[in-house]
């Protein structure tokens, strides 16, 4: 009690006597309730740097003198302190106070209780579940964080930042590898067979500005006519298929492809590929070598032979169920029929090209499916994505014989670690179902999501964990792995057991040394 007496008489006694200036300021710091933050210390001396006269005015004045962004921030409503109505309107020092010492802590942020709505980056997605040492530097104020997609995801950019920062004009929060690019906004709707194509089939090495609609510009290597015919590829070819021929023939030649012509191959009548080599609609232009009259009977062969059928001038296969077209069309009649012509042949492949089936049966007996009647050896048209192994990503751009190692195709095996165990880094420990993790556009990119595939969130330092870390045999012990703390961190419990397996109550997954919630 004296030493509060003794204060109170020193008090009345400078009041009484009256004090100068310099002994007023001494007279402050003698009245001070404790040290400010470091922050603040080198106004310790100035008390009217951050006091007002009267407690009745405004304190918050004089905060925002020195904090002006804060300041910035509640006039124009913006960031934590201007949407969050406590932190807009209240005084500075309701959640801010000082004289507490060098060391204190005036913020007392709790991240498990802050609303990221509050801010002008609101958390969507798959930015939820992220920690907040995930985006913001420990040592920096989380307000210089910068919403810029590139800034956190520099790495998952593959354009190289050559599409600048705004990389949710395309992606969105939900996942990386989901886009939304309106593709017609830029004047190129992606129809037909365009819809289904890769970005990087077009733009090569992800650049996007520049690129040419021109069909050329991609089909150049498609273009059998060498260029002879323009870039104007349209005029004939549609966006569904490149085969798909929509050229009327008859329109612009007067000549119509109909009966056997229909389904020729250009250059079967075309010798040069800009087509100008002046062709006539004479039969003998292109069948003289197949007139076996030698030319005795003139060049109206349409008075006798049909497009349906030149080997015949009277009898008219058609009517029989199996038109003779392409290389049937060249047959003599015994190349078939070895007996009497009035014996009846079965229609199928197999029954006249079975010592050409090198498949060993395992085709069945659709010819046709795969090969042309056009050439049985050559201009195979075998769909595999009507297979029960559709080709995608790398694997369409594979010659068959990388897995069919014989034409029996259905000996080719369809397990993915059939053809890459040696690519196989976890030596059979993870199974065979490869896909569930890797794709076939990148043997190396894996889609693994730890979160939602097992119920077990791997954050702070869980994430840069290896596998092999909690997981010791194999993916197929994964309900034997523990899922609490204690389970793997046994050996770091100081406590010996006492406090339960329940460590994170007072640890956290950023660092085990760490101690919260006391």
């Amino acid at each position: 009690m004296r030493k509060p007496l003794h204060l109170m008489l020193t008090l009345i006694v400078l009041f009484g006597c009256g004090v100068s200036a310099v002994h007023a300021q001494d007279f402050k710091k003698l009245v001070m309730p404790g040290r400010v933050i470091a922050g603040h210390a080198e106004v310790e001396g100035d008390c009217a740097a951050c006091h007002a006269p009267s407690a009745l005015t405004p304190q918050s004045a004089l905060c925002v003198d020195c904090h002006t962004e804060v300041g910035a921030d509640r006039t124009g409503e913006e960031g934590f302190h201007g949407k969050f109505s406590a932190a807009a309107s209240n005084e500075c020092a309701v959640c801010h106070t000082d004289h507490e010492g060098r060391d204190a802590d005036i913020v007392q942020a709790v991240s498990s209780l802050f609303d990221h709505a509050m801010t002008d980056f609101p958390l969507l997605g798959m930015h939820l579940g992220l920690d907040c040492g995930d985006c913001h530097a420990p040592d920096a104020k989380h307000r210089v964080t910068t919403a810029e997609c590139g800034s956190c995801h520099v790495a998952n950019d593959i354009h190289g930042g050559a599409l600048g920062q705004d990389c949710q004009n395309c992606h969105v929060e939900q996942a990386w590898s989901e886009t939304t690019f309106n593709h017609i906004a830029y004047g190129y709707e992606l129809t037909g067979a365009h819809a289904a194509v890769a970005c990087v089939d077009c733009h090569r090495g992800n650049v996007f500005a520049g690129t040419s609609t021109g069909c050329s510009s991609c089909h150049a290597v498609d273009d059998v006519h060498g260029g002879s015919k323009g870039t104007d590829c349209g005029s004939c070819h549609n966006n569904s298929s490149w085969q798909g021929i929509g050229f009327d023939h008859f329109a612009e030649t007067g000549f119509a492809l109909a009966d056997g012509h229909e389904g020729l191959d250009c250059m079967d009548c075309h010798s040069r590929p800009d087509y100008r080599d002046g062709l006539a609609g004479s039969c003998s232009n292109c069948h003289s070598g197949e007139d076996n009259h030698q030319g005795r009977n003139g060049l109206n062969c349409e008075s006798c032979h049909t497009a349906t059928d030149w080997t015949d001038w009277i009898f008219t296969h058609a009517g029989f169920g199996f038109d003779l077209n392409h290389r049937h069309a060249e047959l003599n009649c015994s190349a078939c029929h070895k007996g009497s012509t009035s014996e009846p042949l079965p229609a199928s492949c197999e029954s006249c090209h079975t010592f050409d089936d090198s498949h060993g049966g395992q085709m069945r007996d659709d010819c046709g499916a795969c090969h042309q009647e056009s050439s049985w050896p050559a201009a195979i048209s075998f769909d595999h994505d009507l297979s029960g192994f559709p080709l995608t990503g790398t694997h369409a751009a594979l010659a068959c014989e990388s897995c069919h190692a014989s034409n029996r195709f259905h000996d080719a095996p369809q397990e993915c670690v059939d053809c890459h165990q040696e690519d196989d880094a976890h030596a059979g420990t993870l199974g065979n179902n490869c896909s569930s993790c890797h794709s076939a556009n990148e043997w190396s990119v894996t889609a693994f999501d730890h979160d939602e595939s097992t119920g077990f969130a791997l954050l702070g330092a869980h994430l840069g964990t290896a596998c092999s870390a909690c997981h010791k045999e194999s993916a197929s012990t994964l309900g034997e792995v523990p899922a609490t703390c204690g389970g793997c961190h046994r050996n770091e419990d100081v406590h010996d057991g006492q406090f339960g397996m329940r460590c994170e109550s007072c640890h956290n997954s950023s660092t085990f040394s760490e101690i919260e919630n006391l």
